[in-house]
């Protein structure tokens, strides 16, 4: 599983309703929607884990994602992505190369920050599993399912949610292969202002880049 459309699928389930869901997710989820649907842009602070018992791993990263109407960055320890909204750079330090793919040339189905707010609408069923204390506060915990699972790489997304602020806490995703990947939002910062330059890859900042498109 791609990491970059992993975590765009994290950002979907964390951000959007669904439908086809018992009505107590449905009202959670609709609500955590309307919420961030106001704001202008949003700059999102996370840590990725990736488990996998069977192969012995288990590894953390830290990340940053700033979303602009269709323009976005993440920026991880190992990789940097850039979207002006017309192209998309994948920028990898260890081969010093950025892979270019254009907006347009992307699948129906794939799953970008500018579709993050529609594509859920034919693809997720969600209902409350239970309602739990953790850290002070009351969490409820939602699990999502792809309405066609075979076509899919992953089984079940966990959300935990603080209903009572709006606010997802992290997720887990659950692969067929066995991974767990666990998403966790160490802060949200909505309506900073974000300069249109950020969203742009500057070959002049990579010295010796190769640029492959």
């Amino acid at each position: 599983m791609k990491l970059i459309n992993l975590f765009f699928l994290f950002l979907i389930v964390s951000l959007t309703a669904f439908p086809q869901s018992d009505p107590n997710a449905k009202k959670i989820l609709d609500k955590l929607s309307e919420k961030n649907k106001s704001y202008k842009t949003i700059e999102l602070e996370f840590t990725f884990t990736v488990e996998n018992k069977e192969q012995k791993i288990n590894e953390t990263t830290k990340g940053v994602l700033k979303l602009k109407d269709d323009k976005y960055r993440v920026t991880m320890k190992e990789q940097e992505i850039f979207c002006n909204g017309k192209k998309i750079y994948t920028y990898s330090k260890e081969t010093n190369e950025a892979q270019v793919i254009a907006v347009d040339e992307l699948e129906a189905d794939a799953i970008t920050p500018k579709n993050m707010f529609t594509i859920y609408e034919n693809n997720f069923k969600s209902r409350v599993k239970e309602t739990i204390k953790e850290d002070g506060r009351t969490i409820t915990v939602i699990d999502l399912y792809p309405t066609n699972p075979k076509e899919k790489d992953y089984s079940i997304v966990r959300l935990f949610v603080d209903a009572e602020k709006d606010q997802v806490l992290r997720a887990n995703v659950l692969a067929k292969n066995g991974s767990l990947y666990v998403y966790k939002i160490d802060k949200i910062t909505p309506n900073k202002e974000l300069n249109d330059a950020l969203f742009e890859f500057d070959k002049s900042k990579y010295p010796g880049v190769t640029v492959i498109e």
